[in-house]
């Protein structure tokens, strides 16, 4: 009996083959478009590839740090020092956004128990801290920078509140470790002024900016290291001597910020400013523009239009400055100083001259109105002077600065640092730990509880049955 043969034909063996070998091609090259395609999107910027959903943007970088990471110039190293497995992902997912942010920064992490001897290299670095480097340079982040308690909550409500300000701490350090040079602001005392309040310091900080007091009568003269002299709304006039010191610093190329209270009767002051180009606008400034005044306050609370320039640059947007109580500023065209009007009222606004004596906010026929300035930048192109005036004698009072969430701050900030030539960085906001609590209506509880425990259950059952009766019948 002949046996049967069992071979398979030709043909069907090669087809076998060639489709054997197109499914191992075609398996390999979607496997290294895997590969490639998870390399791309590791390499993206991790806001690209990892979406913000905290309810106070926690991970969100602010306007004032996106710009401060896209001119960076100078490598900036950040050393996180946390065990591994025990990271903050809060902090470790903003280093990550900074990274994304600019190619100059990059962060690694530094396990204490590996590296032992690491923290020893930076006073006061310790286990949560973030250590930022940039050559030479170097500014230690403690756990306490970037956590905040809210201790008027604790000791009100027993409840502690923490906020998130490691964007401040953070941005803060990197202008910190790659600025070149530091400036000495002097505040002008010896008149009544009142000193910055942390608000003010804290910004001015962050610029590089340190402040100390200048009494003219005792010193004689003003320092050489002098980069700006502050005149924060002086309750009496200079003295001629005074004058005579500040008019030949500003002639020398001087750089001076003045903050002035009208109700104050100051020729001497006022004979320094007139020699810049500007003088005062007799009257008390009225707003009839219900966007240019906070609701249920005085007409004479201005919230002024911010100007947009490089001036004003360091002021975030949607920022506003506030000047309750203040007078207008007029320049002279034929002065040697140009000028550039930093807060202007409304159009509508007028300037009540008889506001001594008058009993209402009702305008006089010879009031005049139309838009007045109330902060003004002069500046001397030939000798490199800068002086900047707000006729506002509230400006630089804390309670006034925190009702506009830092405006007046980054305000000061930002003028100083257009004095000074460099970029300003303002202080972030911090950002709450704190998230609401979806609370459910009484009314509303009984049909949820219904629906999520019964009906849906009921309707995935039927819908499964349904599922299978059709399967089956097939």
């Amino acid at each position: 009996m002949k046996k049967p043969n069992l071979k398979l034909p030709q043909g069907g063996s090669k087809r076998a083959l060639h489709s054997g070998l197109y499914a191992s091609v075609l398996a390999a090259v979607a496997l290294v478009v895997v590969i490639l395609l998870n390399l791309v999107i590791r390499a993206l910027p991790t806001k690209y590839t990892q979406y913000d959903i905290s309810t106070t943007s926690l991970f969100t970088l602010s306007e004032t740090t996106e710009n401060l990471l896209h001119e960076l110039n100078a490598d900036v190293t950040a050393y996180y020092l946390a065990e591994s497995g025990q990271e903050d992902d809060n902090i470790t997912r903003l280093l990550d956004r900074y990274a994304g942010e600019s190619s100059h920064f990059s962060w690694q992490q530094r396990d204490p128990v590996l590296y032992p001897t690491f923290a020893q290299q930076y006073d006061g670095a310790s286990t949560g801290s973030v250590v930022l480097v940039s050559g030479d340079n170097s500014d230690v982040l403690s756990y306490n920078d970037m956590y905040e308690l809210d201790l008027e909550s604790y000791y009100s409500t027993g409840s502690a509140n923490y906020s998130f300000q490691a964007e401040n701490a953070i941005t803060s350090g990197i202008a910190k470790v790659t600025r070149e040079t530091s400036y000495q602001l002097y505040e002008l005392t010896g008149h009544g002024e009142a000193a910055l309040s942390s608000d003010f310091t804290d910004t001015l900080n962050n610029a590089g900016v340190t402040t100390a007091e200048l009494n003219l009568t005792t010193a004689g003269s003003i320092p050489a290291d002098a980069a700006a002299v502050l005149i924060n709304a002086p309750g009496a006039d200079l003295t001629d001597a005074e004058t005579t010191i500040l008019t030949d610093y500003v002639a020398n190329g001087g750089k001076l910020f003045v903050a002035t209270d009208f109700t104050t009767d100051t020729p001497n002051l006022d004979t320094l400013l007139a020699a810049c180009g500007m003088a005062r606008q007799p009257g008390l400034l009225i707003e009839t523009d219900t966007d240019h005044y906070p609701y249920g306050y005085p007409q004479t609370y201005l919230l002024p239009t911010l100007a947009s320039n490089e001036i004003t640059a360091g002021v975030s947007q949607n920022m506003m400055v506030y000047t309750p109580i203040a007078q207008g500023i007029t320049t002279d065209e034929d002065s040697e100083f140009s000028f550039t009007d930093l807060l202007t009222t409304g159009d509508a606004a007028y300037s009540m001259e008889n506001y001594a004596t008058a009993e209402t906010a009702q305008k006089a026929d010879t009031d005049p109105e139309g838009t007045f300035a109330v902060a003004v930048a002069a500046e001397n192109v030939t000798t490199g002077a800068r002086v900047v005036w707000v006729n506002c004698p509230n400006l630089l009072l804390s309670n006034i600065n925190q009702a506009v969430s830092g405006g007046n701050a980054q305000f000061l900030g930002s003028v100083v640092n257009w004095m000074n030539g460099e970029q300003t960085t303002a202080v972030i906001s911090a950002k709450s730990m704190s998230a609401a609590s979806l609370s459910v209506p009484t009314s509303a509880a009984l049909p949820l509880g219904v629906l999520f425990t019964l009906v849906l259950p009921i309707i995935c059952l039927i819908a499964g049955a349904v599922v299978c009766v059709v399967r089956r019948r097939r």
